[in-house]
């Protein structure tokens, strides 16, 4: 996973609320340095680490595979059993192994109907 949390020393390193309130003098002037450029990426640096690592959030859900945020999340199917491997099993089409229709597994139901839609093809073609 690429996902991390924003901790409260990197919130802390970008807030604000430690810049003078207006752009000030250049050091060598005197002043702390702080051009009206300086202060506006000040403003952008906290949004654009919300942004990053957000995307970096969205990414982990929608992978699949080892290491994925779907790998560590029990479905509760089975014992071990992911929503990456739930995934995984509706991409492939083997979804239906796992499901039942009563007591009866959906796949056993479906070739039931098949094997009967076959046979009503055959009467209609006599």
């Amino acid at each position: 996973m690429t996902a991390r949390k924003i901790t409260g020393d990197e919130a802390d390193a970008l807030k604000i609320a430690s810049l003078p309130t207006q752009p000030t003098a250049p050091k060598g002037l005197g002043g702390m340095g702080y051009s009206s450029q300086d202060m506006k990426a000040a403003f952008d640096r906290l949004p654009l680490l919300i942004i990053e690592r957000f995307n970096a959030l969205i990414d982990d859900i929608g992978r699949t595979g080892e290491g994925s945020l779907a790998s560590a999340i029990p479905t509760g199917v089975s014992e071990g059993h992911t929503l990456g491997m739930l995934m995984d099993d509706i991409k492939s089409g083997s979804l239906a192994s796992y499901l039942f229709v009563g007591e009866v597994p959906l796949t056993l139901k479906l070739a039931e109907l098949e094997e009967r839609l076959a046979a009503l093809e055959e009467v209609e073609h006599e």
